[in-house]
């Protein structure tokens, strides 16, 4: 099982800073009580501890099954013994422990290698589970790194796309504010058409009542339809002016906001970057 890596990230300093130590113990596997050594390794789960052992028993030995806890046979360690070894793993965790203590036991022939066994035999054992502790603990920081890398490009990534937002909001306001312009040419152009108009419509109005024809009622009916037309463009320009305006107004609104998060999200960066750099140097020097 995968550990959080957000409590991995938390709990880093204890698992880059502490120092890797196999101790002797013993340990009531379910065969029974047996002399064993025993691993501390912060922040990682028992399942992902017995894991990662249990793979690297494969690799050397005839046979890895698990149960109650996993056992390998047919195990060759050249550094305990020429011949091969049975090899008992169970990792344990207390309640609210940010720890998982492994105990291994390691039995060759018909007994089990203990602290008053060959000293070649004892050194043999304990620098395996040295060796293969660090393994793990370089596998959990390497994630540490990977998740926190992959953090800065998230930012990083989201920040890029504040910057799109911003430039398409400011193109937005510019080809509106070009828009309002025009239409306020339009709009200026329109009401002095009308102007014209409502003095033709008055002396067209006037003729109509002084020497009523059916061709200058005609004519003026035209002009009041042309007068209503040049009405409705001047509203709907007049419209489209504050439409403009108010698009504006809110744009510019959006672009503050979004300049105040790319500024927390520069920050962000900044931050998360340290971050890394620090997973990077703890990686190196995980022991």
């Amino acid at each position: 099982m995968r550990i959080q890596i957000t409590h991995l990230l938390i709990a880093l300093p204890l698992l880059m800073h502490a120092q890797t130590e196999v101790q002797n113990a013993s340990w009531a596997f379910s065969t029974g009580v047996a002399p064993a050594f025993s691993v501390t390794v912060p922040m990682a789960e028992t399942k992902r501890a017995e894991a990662f052992f249990k793979a690297r028993l494969k690799v050397i030995s005839a046979e890895v099954v698990q149960k109650k806890e996993v056992v390998a046979t047919g195990t060759r360690l050249p550094e305990v013994s020429s011949d091969t070894l049975r090899v008992l793993v169970k990792a344990e965790r207390a309640r609210r422990a940010e720890e998982t203590t492994v105990y291994l036991a390691f039995k060759l022939g018909g007994a089990f290698i203990g602290p008053d066994g060959e000293q070649r035999q004892v050194e043999g054992c304990r620098s395996w589970v040295y060796r293969t502790t660090v393994m793990l603990k370089k596998e959990l920081a390497q994630e540490a790194l990977d998740a926190g890398t992959k953090r800065l490009k998230d930012l990083e990534n989201a920040h890029a796309m504040l910057v799109r937002e911003k430039d398409r909001a400011q193109g937005s306001i510019e080809k509106t504010s070009d828009r309002i312009v025009k239409d306020e040419r339009e709009k200026s152009t329109v009401e002095g058409e009308r102007t014209a108009m409502e003095t033709r419509v008055q002396a067209k109005q006037s003729e109509v009542n002084t020497a009523p024809t059916e061709a200058n009622a005609k004519e003026l009916q035209a002009m009041l339809k042309e007068q209503e037309k040049l009405k409705r463009k001047a509203e709907g320009l007049g419209r489209d002016i504050e439409g403009g305006r108010k698009k504006v107004e809110d744009l510019q609104a959006d672009i503050r906001k979004n300049l105040e998060e790319q500024e927390a999200k520069a920050r962000e960066i900044d931050a998360q970057k340290k971050v890394v750099q620090e997973l990077t140097t703890k990686l190196a020097g995980v022991n």
